[in-house]
């Protein structure tokens, strides 16, 4: 599933990377030019007038620092990332989305020959979520037409949850 928070850490950590080599851009030497000065970018902190984009690199050159634990990890992860062009982005993904444990009924669930609305019809069902007509009754007011007699009109009767006790009513 496409996490955005991931994606667009993927995005500043690679301006980030840009930034820690210098590359040449317009925007880089600005960078370098009003807000690192005489120093590195793994040591200068953000002002409160700083711009949001900065605010946000820093914070990600942060976390990087929290979880590699110290400079040194903080440069060579992502030079491990920079393996060839374009491989930089989908490697930073990778390290910031999130992983949940693999679940045993996700291949049934989720196969290739399987059409997208079966499929997700399967998964509500395997994760209990699918809204079929005994957990409407529970939880919401449902009308059900009853038809009395051979040839008699409709009657509508509505069952509705009070109190943990189911109502009925016409």
């Amino acid at each position: 599933m496409f996490n955005p928070r991931a994606h667009n850490k993927s995005f500043l950590a690679k301006q980030l990377w840009n930034i820690h080599f210098k590359t040449d851009s317009v925007w880089i030497r600005w960078i370098h030019h009003f807000y690192l000065n005489s120093s590195t970018i793994w040591s200068v902190h953000a002002h409160y007038s700083s711009s949001p984009l900065w605010k946000a690199i820093i914070s990600v050159r942060d976390l990087l620092l929290q979880l590699c634990g110290d400079f040194k990890s903080s440069i060579t992860l992502p030079s491990s990332w920079s393996t060839g062009a374009g491989f930089f982005l989908s490697h930073a993904y990778d390290f910031f989305r999130p992983v949940g444990s693999a679940v045993s009924w996700g291949r049934m669930v989720w196969e290739q020959w399987s059409l997208p609305k079966y499929s997700f019809i399967l998964w509500l069902a395997v994760l209990g979520k699918l809204r079929t007509h005994d957990r409407l009754v529970l939880s919401l007011l449902i009308p059900i037409v009853c038809f009395v007699g051979k040839w008699k009109s409709p009657i509508i009767i509505c069952f509705l949850l009070v109190n943990g006790h189911v109502v009925c009513g016409q």
